[in-house]
């Protein structure tokens, strides 16, 4: 009898150890900062749980940041997105497979303003690091920007590196592309067009991924320009048109190894 009981607790030590990590087996990223009320709606559905520092992030999960909260998720590929308060955003699909040099990650941006910082650059011309809005599709051809969504428009600031951006408007097909110290707005039914950054657009940035967008008024398609006056925009540069996006993602599995047996980077 003692033998057996000591079998069954033995058993339920085991299920407690093994079902968290397998439950948890995948998630892609997890929250590194959590500031207020921040929760996740898992596979986009109700109800919304709220999250603490290290929680699990998985593809198809929401993060919503509440006013005066902040979040931060640092992803299997050391990644990270940091949203301001009142932002809303979806891992729509992440795989990552480091040994092979493979990468697809597709995040949607719904509302507010996100930092972004991507670490790794593993195809420079053919962007494998999305991130989709209600009027434009990003490209991480760089390594750190903000993303800032206004109504009818988005906004994409580059602080390092290249980014790409291509209008959802089928009139608008070409790619944009932003250098560092450069933004560029994707209107929903306007030309996107570039301009150059300031220190006083940065120190805004800043201030909102503490106070969120509404707090500090900045609630129309136009971006803070010093002295009152719009700055005039730059020469766009254009790369032909093709999708960012392919129209269907494909299973989420990383390619086979290269033949002859090679494991390293593509």
């Amino acid at each position: 009898m003692m033998r057996r009981r000591l079998l069954a607790v033995l058993t339920m030590l085991v299920l407690v150890l093994v079902i968290p990590a397998v439950v948890d087996a995948a998630a892609v990223g997890r929250f590194t900062m959590v500031e207020g009320q921040v929760d996740l709606l898992r596979q986009g559905k109700l109800p919304a749980v709220p999250v603490k520092v290290q929680d699990g992030v998985e593809p198809g999960d929401v993060i919503r940041t509440k006013s005066k909260s902040k979040a931060q998720v640092k992803f299997v590929d050391d990644s990270s997105i940091t949203m301001a308060p009142e932002s809303r955003m979806a891992v729509a699909d992440f795989v990552y497979d480091g040994p092979r040099g493979y990468r697809r990650a597709v995040l949607r941006h719904f509302r507010g303003l996100i930092h972004a910082v991507v670490t790794q650059l593993i195809k420079v011309q053919e962007p494998e690091f999305i991130i989709e809005t209600q009027t434009a599709v990003m490209g991480v051809r760089g390594t750190e920007g903000y993303l800032l969504q206004v109504p009818n428009s988005s906004i994409l600031y580059c602080i390092y590196g290249i980014w790409q951006g291509q209008s959802k408007n089928l009139n608008f097909p070409n790619l944009l592309l932003l250098h560092m110290g450069e933004y560029g707005e994707f209107p929903m039914d306007k030309q996107p067009f570039m301009r150059q950054t300031t220190p006083a657009m940065l120190e805004l940035l800043k201030k909102m991924m503490d106070t969120g967008v509404r707090d500090t008024g900045f609630l129309g398609g136009i971006p803070l320009i010093t002295g009152g006056e719009r700055r005039p925009e730059l020469t766009p540069r254009w790369e032909p048109p093709q999708p960012i996006i392919p129209p269907t993602l494909e299973p989420r599995t990383p390619p086979p190894p290269p033949s002859g047996g090679s494991s390293g980077p593509m």
